[in-house]
Parts: structure tokens; sequence; C-alpha cells
């Protein structure tokens, strides 16, 4: 029987998902018997019973700590230091029921937090270098984060090195500004703290006189120790000639017994500063649209694009620039079939083919301060036709190919702070032209296909756990679609399937336009999208239509391509999901410029106005008409 085993059974790896809980559980018994012990941490008067491979695994402080005690041990020479067994934490600044909570996260992967220990919890896990500990700490303040804490906690962020929560509390800063303005924590800060935070032109206002309200504040809170540093701080941060007419009243009114130095501080800026010295703030949310294929000017050929513009969807009559796409800064490598990602609030782009048709592995970020871009680490792969995802500070690339036949299973991650590429566990199935999104920790593949066959399968990537799952396949095979989650729920827009019907290869059309499905996390169930009038998809668009993008907004879902309502191609639709309509936002499509990638990205102001008026857009830095659409 063995001898027949060995022959015909093929050798088969098992992988038992409950092995490591168990073994967890069995160590956490084991800490409540001192002889399977062999260290001590003395913290608070207290000496609790540790081992040193828990604690070693948990914490590079402690290998690191026990690692030289060995070293320690081992040498010849005469031992002066009491052994690293006995670990003193005393003086770290760890209380001792920090550091228990600590020690049962270690055995048991569960913490409680609150408010009241938050901050103790992430500084010990902070010092202890727990990496995991210190991720659901930032996870939890981010839950925390509201205009009365917010510098706080954007202090404390800065100084524990927390750079992906540091970078979101600032913008939640820069967001709810006026309202972060109005509370004691922002009153109380010196005047040189003050100015840094209004000298960011990242804070959002709707106009200059809050910047002006916003330091008569500050100065009313202490007027008789402020007068000057107030009057420096108008010096320094306010461009006078963008206030209202009723400026210099409210100085009159606001500043008491101060309101006539005041207003001859207003009037000297007025002499002083001029219309160049003009200041945009904040952001404007526009749809970028970048590389892909196009005619070239001279030619009726189609050449590979490095274009990358954008647009402005202003959902109301006043449209900023009658949907008129505006250059940015092109990439420095022409690309079709790339991948495109905006995290942070900076663009990164990977991938695709070039102008020679070679498949790139290259990697490129767009910074929107400069206007200009970098080439940033490569994919350990090159890829074409793969998916591109962020989940936070992390970008993965996943499937696609890379000879434009047999498709790759491999999957990558980077981390833009680090700017360094990692391998993950391989996808179940190889599929390249698939549609891709990311529902929390959780990452969507679906549908795609390889040569001569598409899918309606789902697989799911956790993460946090770094395992795949398969759930509910969709309703339509589809190859080429496009996916947004809307929390833990998925659309999925187009796509291309084979027509199952004989007289199909007759006519020449064997693919037919997918239509619109909806996915249910918490049922793990497939339905159709439906207008209200009872039709399915995207309201009756053509079969001629290409999908470049489905975005999500905050409040619509934006479709983005060469949509063929019949009478017009239209460029950008928006869906509202509660009331199941449709709207068109935009017609133009951008220049000779077809198949790209799209993303949505936060376009300072400031840039915003100045390529506008560069390129024609706009005739003056301040037109009404155009601050009115910005504005909106």
């Amino acid at each position: 029987m063995a001898e027949l085993l060995t022959n015909e059974e093929p050798n088969k790896k098992f992988f038992y998902h409950e092995h490591a809980a168990k073994l967890l559980k069995c160590l956490n018994e084991t800490r409540e018997r001192p002889n399977l012990c062999d260290a001590t941490v003395t913290i608070g008067g207290s000496r609790i019973p540790v081992q040193k491979n828990v604690l070693s695994a948990a914490s590079h402080y402690f290998r690191a700590l026990f690692d030289y005690d060995d070293h320690i041990a081992n040498s010849t020479e005469e031992r002066s230091e009491p052994s690293v067994s006995d670990v003193h934490l005393d003086h770290m600044g760890i209380e001792e029921s920090t550091f228990r909570s600590i020690l049962d996260f270690i055995y048991t992967s569960e913490v409680k937090l609150t408010p009241n220990n938050i901050q103790d919890m992430l500084q010990a896990a902070d010092q202890l270098l727990l990496s995991d500990l210190k991720d659901i700490c930032c996870e939890y303040l981010d839950t925390c984060i509201n205009a009365q804490n917010c510098i706080g906690i954007l202090d404390f962020t800065s100084q524990l090195s927390c750079a992906w929560w540091h970078l979101k509390v600032s913008q939640f800063v820069d967001a709810h500004f006026r309202e972060v303005t109005q509370y004691d924590e922002f009153l109380r800060l010196d005047a040189g703290r003050v100015e840094k935070l209004m000298s960011r032109t990242t804070v959002e206002v709707k106009n200059e006189d809050d910047i002006l309200d916003i330091i008569l504040h500050w100065y009313r809170f202490d007027p008789a120790s402020r007068k000057n540093q107030a009057m420096d701080l108008m010096r320094r941060v306010l461009f006078v000639h963008q206030l209202s007419s009723n400026a210099q009243t409210r100085l009159t009114e606001l500043c008491g017994v101060d309101a006539q130095d005041f207003s001859d501080l207003y009037a000297e800026l007025q002499d002083k500063q001029t219309l160049a010295t003009s200041v945009h703030r904040g952001f404007t949310q526009v749809i970028v649209a970048c590389g892909g294929e196009g005619a070239c000017r001279d030619k009726d050929e189609v050449e590979v694009k490095d274009y990358v513009r954008f647009v402005v969807p202003v959902k109301s009559k006043h449209s900023i620039n009658n949907n008129l796409w505006v250059d940015l800064a092109p990439m420095s490598v022409p690309r079709t079939g790339h991948a495109l990602v905006e995290v942070g609030g900076y663009m990164y782009v990977a991938g695709g083919r070039d102008s020679n048709c070679r498949i790139l592995n290259s990697c490129e970020k767009y910074d929107p301060f400069k206007n200009c871009w970098t080439q940033v680490a490569p994919m350990n792969h090159a890829r074409v036709g793969f998916g591109f995802v962020a989940i936070e500070n992390h970008i993965y690339a996943i499937g696609g190919s890379n000879d434009m036949t047999d498709p790759l299973l491999s999957m990558e991650v980077y981390d833009v702070f680090t700017n360094k590429w990692k391998a993950l566990p391989d996808m179940n199935m190889k599929r390249a032209w698939a549609c891709y999104a990311a529902a929390g920790p959780k990452i969507f593949v679906l549908g795609g296909g390889i040569i001569g066959k598409f899918y309606e399968s789902v697989e799911v990537f956790d993460t946090r756990s770094l395992t795949w799952y398969v759930v509910s396949p969709m309703r339509e095979r589809r190859c080429d679609a496009r996916a947004v989650a809307v929390g833990n729920d998925i659309y999925v827009f187009g796509g291309f399937r084979r027509i199952e019907c004989p007289s199909a290869a007759h006519t020449g059309h064997s693919l037919k336009l997918c239509g619109t499905e909806f996915y249910s996390e918490k049922n793990d169930y497939w339905m159709p999208v439906q207008m209200r009038s009872g039709a399915h998809g995207m309201c009756t668009v053509g079969e001629n239509s290409h999908i470049a993008g489905v975005l999500f907004d905050g409040e619509d879902i934006l479709v983005v391509g060469e949509l063929d309502m019949g009478r017009e191609v239209q460029t950008v639709r928006s869906f509202n999901r509660h009331t199941n309509t449709w709207e068109c936002l935009i017609i133009h499509k951008p220049d000779q410029q077809t198949r790209y990638q799209c993303c949505l990205l936060p376009l300072p102001k400031s840039l915003l106005y100045k390529l506008m008026q560069d390129q024609g857009k706009i005739h003056s830095i301040n037109d009404d008409s155009v601050a009115e659409g910005v504005m909106e």
C-alpha cells in the first residue's frame, strides 16, 4: 500500500489554519508557570515572569536586548553587569499597567484601547519596537481625531514617527482649519506655531477674510500680550488685496482700544502688497487622465502618449472651465496599459507598454506642489494590464502580463515612505485585464482572463492575514472592466464578454459591452444595478463605449471614458447610488488621448489657477467666475 501511494499519489502541502492561534493560546497559558519562564521584567516594583523567545519574536527591542545578553554570556571576559534575564523598564517611563496590557497583546493579539490609555500605549509600543501594536494604536487614534484635539495628535504622531497617520492628521487640520481655530488647543498656541500653520497654502478657507478673522480671534484670546504678535501675523500671512470691502470695519469693531493701530497696519499693507503677492489656498478635487494612446499630430498613426491632463468635475451650472482639460507636466515615459493611483495627495504610475512595445516595470511619482514627475523604485516584475490598488501608504501591484500572452500570478507591494517593493502571496488564478477594488483592508480581483477565456470569478486578498480566498462570482464574465468600492460594497462597470450566439461569428460582432453589477460583501451576493426606469447598466450606453476608470468622490460614482450615449459621446457621467440616476458631468474628452488611466487628485488651487492662466483657460488669476466654480 505504501509503495502504491508513493508511486501514484502526488506530493501535497497541507496548511492547518488554526495552528498559530492554538499555539499562541498554549504559550499564554505557560507564561503563568514560572518554571516555563526564563526571564523577568521589573517594572513599578513588580517582577513579571516572561519568556525570552516570545518577547523576542514580538519586539525588536527585546530581541536586541536578549541577543546582547547571550553575547556577553558567551564572552570569555569576566562579566560585571547583571544578566539581562532580569530586565528593568522603569527608566523608560512605561507604567506597569501599560506593560501588562502590552504583554497580554503579545500573547493574545488583543488589546483594549481607550481615550485615556491610547497615548501611553502608543508611546510604549514605539519605545519597545512593537510595530503591529503601534499600527493598531494609530488606527484607533485615527477614530479619535476631531477639531478640538487634532493639533495635539499632529504633534504626537510627528514625535513618534507615525508617518502615514501624521499625514492624515495634517490633511484633517487643513480640511477643517476654520473649525480647528475656534478651540482652545489652537488659541493657546504661541505666535510662531500659529504662523507655521497659517502660512500653509494647503489650509481650506472660504476666502482671505477667514484668515483675518482667525488672526483676530487668536488675538482676542489674550489681547494684552498679543497685539504686536497679531500685527506681525498680519504682515506675514495675510493678503489684503483679497479681503472684502468690510475688512477695515471688522478691524474697528473687533480690536477695541487697538483698533486704530490695526487699521493703520491694514492701510500700510494695502500700499506695500500687490496683486502679484496674492495666493490661493486649499485644494480642488480634479479628475486626471494619464497616458494612453492617440493620433499623432502630423500623421494618421496611433502613438503612445505621455500626456497628463485634468478637468474639474463641478456639479453645477457654473462649470469652472467649461469642461476644458488642462495640461499637467507629462510623464517621463509614454505609457499605455499602465496603472495609476493616488496616495496621500500624490499620484503614482507604473508599468504598461512604451512607444517601442516594451513592457515596463518602471514607476513614477507626481508631486502636485512642484508639478513634476520623479522616478521611484521599479516593480520586481514588468506588467501590463494589471491591478494597482492603494490601501493607506501601500500600493499593491497584482497580476497582469509581462509578455502580452501568459498572465502573471504574482503580487507585490510598495511602501511610499520606504520606497521599496516586496513580494506577496500569489493569486489563485492567472489573469490579466481584470478589475480591482480595495474595500477596507481587502483587495477584490474581479473577472479578467487569459487568451481565449474570460472569467466571472472573484478572489479577495486580505492584506492583514496575507491570504487569498474566493467569494461569489459575478453574474457576467467580463474582461477589461472597471470596479470601485463604496464602503465594503463593490460596483463593477463595463468590460467585454463573448456573445454566446452562433450568429455572432458570422456578423463579426463577437464581443458585448457588459452591464453594471453590485456586490454586497455582507450577503456575498451580486445583483444588477437598475435605473429608476427598470433598465440595467449605464442608462443606454452604446456598445462602442470604453470605460477608462470608475471613481468615488465621497458622494457619487463617476464613470470616465468614451461613453457613447447615441446622440453624443460623453466623457464623465455621475451615478447617484441612492436614487439610481445618472447625470452627465463632462462632455468634452481630452484631445488626442484615449485608453488613458484616471484617478481623483486633490490639486493645490495655487497650481490650478496658474496652469489655467498660463494655458489661456482663464484671463485673470482673480477671475470671479472661476473662483465661484472652484469654491463649490
